[in-house]
């Protein structure tokens, strides 16, 4: 509890907290006259001393100080008042004892805040996001795959392939990819780059030798045969979903510690809630478990594709969960809602 501040002086200029002058008269009659009496409430002596020749005087009603702005609590506490003084408490977000308040970091802790990419500290609060190629999950931590290629096919000519955290463009056959990796040019004659198996990965390039020399899309890494490219996490954070660390061969993939890998080796799943116990010396049941978690990795994952649902798709350790909205019912499937809906005008469809 923080504790409480003082209510500090009640004195005013003159050291005295002054109650409005009340004139009283000594008779009934219009136009008398009549002396000025001063209620005071304490004096410069301290409170309860009328002054010389004058009686104690009661304090006045209690004051609310947080009401009036004469606490001293911090910017980022609450004022509380209370029958005899008042208390200040840091808000949300914030520690200290109300009176000093300093902002708490959320995400300088093992679990990064609960984000699965980036985590930003903000006064009071903090805030997730995402590596590019990939959205904020609607629990505002978990990040999922972006489609590139549903919105203008990726900007590609021919083909479009979504992969986790980013896409890729290929062409049709009798083509090859352009310096640009979007557009596709046809084979003819003259170029070595397009006519012999030059064997590059991504782009080819022709020497002035007359030889050819292979390059990497920005996020790979020429391989040692200068043929092949090597994946690296700045591209589309390698294809993984959380975390992502550079190898030799390629990125190696990690997931959020409320989170575990699916077999895919790049996507992840949540934990399950309880952990599963064996009995000791029972090797029967461990291989059950293994079989199940086998089993729950193999399953499908919202990040790619929604998990096939129709609507709403959660990721669960057994694999994807689809759900429908009010007026719609899962079907057999377990991924397809149907159902009706009724427009304002009260005609009810039923949707196919």
């Amino acid at each position: 509890m923080n504790p409480a501040g003082s209510r500090g002086s009640e004195a005013v200029a003159a050291g005295t907290r002054r109650a409005p002058e009340v004139r009283r008269g000594r008779g009934r009659g219009r136009g008398s006259a009549a002396p000025l009496h001063t209620c005071r409430w304490g004096a410069a002596g301290g409170e309860g001393r009328g002054g010389p020749g004058r009686p104690a005087q009661p304090r006045p009603p209690h004051v609310d100080e947080c009401a009036l702005g004469l606490d001293d609590c911090h910017p980022d506490a609450i004022c509380q008042n209370t029958p005899k003084l008042y208390k200040c408490m840091c808000k949300v977000g914030y520690t200290g004892e109300g009176k000093k308040c300093e902002d708490i970091d959320e995400c300088d802790n093992d679990f990064n805040g609960g984000c699965v990419h980036e985590c930003f500290n903000i006064p009071g609060n903090y805030r997730c996001t995402c590596y590019d190629g990939f959205m904020l999950a609607h629990d505002g931590h978990n990040c999922l795959d972006t489609d590139e290629c549903t919105f203008n096919n990726g900007g590609c000519q021919h083909i479009c392939v979504n992969t986790v955290g980013s896409y890729e463009c290929r062409c049709k056959e009798g083509f090859f990819l352009s310096d640009n990796q979007h557009t596709c040019i046809h084979r003819s004659e003259g170029m070595s780059c397009m006519n012999k198996d030059h064997g590059c990965a991504h782009i080819c390039r022709e020497t002035p030798k007359g030889g050819v020399a292979c390059e990497c899309r920005p996020g790979f890494e020429l391989s040692k045969n200068q043929r092949s490219c090597i994946l690296t996490c700045n591209h589309g954070n390698g294809g993984c979903q959380h975390t992502c660390d550079d190898a030799d061969n390629g990125p190696i993939c990690g997931c959020h510690p409320k989170y575990i890998m699916h077999m895919d080796g790049k996507t992840c799943l949540e934990r399950e809630e309880a952990a599963v116990e064996i009995p000791e010396g029972n090797t029967t049941a461990g291989a059950d478990v293994d079989k199940r978690v086998k089993r729950r990795l193999l399953m499908e994952t919202c990040a790619v594709n929604n998990g096939g649902c129709d609507r709403t798709c959660k990721d669960t350790s057994t694999g994807v969960h689809c759900s429908c909205p009010v007026g719609f019912t899962l079907q057999f499937d377990g991924k397809t809602c149907k159902g009706e809906f009724c427009t304002p005008g009260h005609v009810c469809c039923s949707t196919i």
